[in-house]
């Protein structure tokens, strides 16, 4: 080969090493966590695009792959990248032995009471696993959710975008946001956002749709044995881990839910709210198989 020839070889081989370092620069700064400050303070250490904006990080948690798809196809729309996990079996070991020692006894091993456990046993795993990693800003948002959820049909994808980035810049200071609730017990004034919906500070039932800021959900996790659950049979009451959220709720404080004012066109959700809403009438229950 000759000087010329090498010479040539060279060169071509550091434009290929610079064309190289810009491509995995590029690809790190659209896919991987970094800090953004938009439109207030709360996007920290969020995955972030130039075309769609800030992405959001969302659990949501299933055994059923077309419910979870979905879900995800419906989280979609407000820019929340949705990670299915999988609660134990209802019917497993970990779970019989769990509830026993929730419950100091065996008196609720029914199957429908071992499935209501899995499910709080999942939601805490994947709180926990939130709280506990510490790669993530104090400040990023988690969303977590059950896997029959839709989007209020009144509003359009960019629109719902708006809404929620709107709302979480109210609810930065709190660190916990619902995006749907049941039965919302609120304090009667209604906080305008965009594009005609409003949020208020609520406490309520179901755990379809909720948030949290990693330094809060490690305060709620602290505290949530401490809270007193409400019903006519606390014991059952307490399996089910909406019941704990709406015990915060009433005893802590009241949380911002974002669509206050959006009610749920199912047939079986008249009393639920939110810009996502439990749709019952795509989807049953999967507790009460």
């Amino acid at each position: 080969m000759g000087f010329r020839s090498i010479k040539l070889w060279m060169v071509l081989n550091f434009l290929f090493l610079i064309g190289a370092l810009v491509f995995t620069t590029m690809t790190l700064w659209l896919v991987a966590p970094t800090s953004f400050n938009m439109k207030g303070s709360f996007l920290h250490k969020v995955y972030y695009s130039p075309d769609v904006g800030p992405i959001f990080q969302g659990i949501v948690l299933s055994i059923n792959s077309e419910r979870f798809d979905h879900t995800g196809s419906t989280l979609k729309h407000l820019n929340i990248r949705a990670t299915q996990h999988i609660p134990l079996k209802y019917n497993s070991i970990t779970v019989d032995q769990e509830l026993e020692k929730f419950q100091g006894s065996r008196k609720y091993h029914t199957d429908e009471y071992l499935k209501v456990f899995s499910n709080r046993m999942a939601f805490i795993a994947a709180m926990q696993a939130f709280a506990n990693d510490h790669s993530v800003d104090p400040n990023a948002w988690r969303f977590f959710f059950e896997d029959d959820i839709s989007l209020h049909p009144s509003l359009k994808p960019d629109q719902a975008k708006e809404i929620l980035e709107t709302g979480l810049s109210l609810a930065s200071g709190d660190g916990m946001v619902y995006l749907g609730l049941c039965g919302p017990r609120c304090v009667g004034t209604k906080m305008p956002l965009v594009n005609g919906t409003d949020a208020e500070r609520c406490s309520g039932t179901c755990a379809h749709a909720f948030g949290f800021k990693r330094w809060k959900v490690a305060r709620f996790l602290s505290i949530m044995g401490d809270l007193e659950i409400e019903g006519h049979d606390p014991h059952i009451e307490s399996m089910y881990f909406d019941r704990t959220l709406l015990a915060y709720g009433l005893q802590v404080h009241k949380v911002w839910l974002i669509g206050i004012d959006l009610q749920s066109p199912a047939r079986q959700g008249y009393d639920h709210f939110g810009i996502l809403f439990q749709d019952r009438d795509a989807f049953h229950s999967s507790i009460k198989d």
